[in-house]
């Protein structure tokens, strides 16, 4: 404990010793003394010279506030025809906005009137091209016609030359089903070229005939007979029943060896009681040989043997044979290979065709439970019969 506190004294000691200050000579002292003077003399002149111009600081300080003050009013008074041009401005910027916007539509309207302007003139030099075509064309189509009305016709006694039959035109069209109407229009054609020219051939063109009505038929028949021009009758296509008989009792027929020639016998409709059946029965079986007779006689084989052939070939006793065939058993007389319209002296095109009808007679069209359409035939006229065939059709008697 001794030594402890012998060493904590010499430490003091020691310290004291470096603490008390060295004495400093008397010039020393002097100059430290004018150097003071000297500095508070300096500091005296700096806070003179600070107190002279702080009024000059002072003024300059309120200056400043006054014309910040009066930024700051101006401002203040400025900021709201700031905000009148501000809003001026924007409304102004949206005016010609909206100007702008209308302009564009105005510009789009007037592009739209254009491309509307330009499609109809398109059009309409369309329109107009097709116009002067069509005119073209029927002015082309007049002159071919007239070209052809001028052309002289002839008119042969023998219109089969060289194997080509030349039909004039004194052409007669007998196609569908065979009525009284198709008949009358028949006969009166019959009747006017007898009065243009008695030795001209009259032709009786057949493209397609189903046959028809029996009297009828036999009106026609009369008029070629009793007709001063000849009448030939001309089968393109098809020619059944009544068709076909008036093919084969012509004085002349001509046939394409394509051609369908069909023939089998009539069919009626019977009521009543038995004898009223007998009656109606026997009156038809005298109708029938009456105008057959006259075909198995042309033919030159009996009646009978002729309706047993019928059904010697066909079951249904529907006897169809080509037009080679009807020449050599002499349903027609004429076989050719080629047939010239010489009468045709028109060249403007065909019509539309109608839409159809639901049958020839008014009478609406059904289906029969074979497929086939189902019509039913008018009432005939006393004492007729139907001398027809189509069996895509299934006929009603009435």
């Amino acid at each position: 404990m001794s030594n402890l506190v012998l060493a904590f004294l010499t430490f003091a000691a020691v310290l004291s010793a470096q603490q008390v200050p060295t004495p400093k000579a008397p010039e020393t002292v002097k100059a430290e003394v004018a150097a003071e003077v000297i500095r508070a003399r300096l500091d005296l002149a700096a806070a003179k010279r600070r107190q002279d111009g702080l009024p000059l600081t002072l003024e300059m300080r309120k200056l400043d506030a006054e014309a910040t003050l009066r930024a700051a009013r101006s401002e203040a008074l400025a900021a709201p025809d700031e905000a009148e041009r501000g809003r001026l401005n924007l409304e102004a910027w949206v005016s010609s906005a909206k100007a702008a916007a209308a302009s564009a539509d105005k510009d789009r309207a007037r592009a739209d009137l254009e491309a509307e302007a330009r499609l109809a003139s398109a059009q309409v030099s369309v329109e107009y091209a097709k116009i002067s075509s069509l005119a073209q064309i029927a002015k082309l189509q007049q002159k071919v016609a007239d070209i052809a009305t001028h052309a002289k016709v002839s008119y042969p006694k023998d219109p089969l030359v060289d194997g080509v039959l030349h039909i004039s035109d004194r052409r007669i069209p007998f196609n569908g089903r065979v009525t009284d109407e198709l008949a009358q229009f028949v006969c009166g054609r019959i009747a006017f070229y007898n009065a243009v020219d008695a030795d001209a051939p009259i032709f009786l063109v057949i493209d397609r005939n189903p046959g028809g009505s029996v009297m009828a038929g036999y009106m026609i028949l009369q008029a070629m007979e009793t007709s001063k021009a000849p009448v030939y009758v001309v089968v393109k296509g098809y020619a059944a029943s009544m068709a076909a008989i008036i093919t084969t009792l012509a004085q002349r027929s001509f046939v394409y060896p394509e051609t369908i020639v069909l023939h089998h016998q009539a069919a009626t409709g019977l009521s009543g009681n038995v004898t009223q059946l007998n009656e109606q029965l026997k009156w038809s079986k005298i109708w029938c040989e009456r105008i057959f007779i006259k075909v198995s006689t042309k033919i030159g084989i009996p009646l009978d043997e002729f309706v047993a052939k019928m059904y010697q070939n066909v079951s249904t006793g529907d006897w169809k044979v080509h037009g080679d065939a009807a020449v050599r058993m002499k349903w027609a007389t004429d076989l050719v290979e080629r047939m010239n319209e010489d009468g045709v002296n028109t060249s403007t095109p065909a019509p539309a065709p109608a839409p159809l009808e639901p049958d020839v007679f008014g009478n609406g069209a059904h289906r029969a439970p074979d497929g086939r359409v189902k019509q039913l035939l008018p009432p005939l006229g006393p004492c007729d019969l139907w001398w027809l065939y189509d069996p895509t059709v299934d006929f009603v008697l009435l």
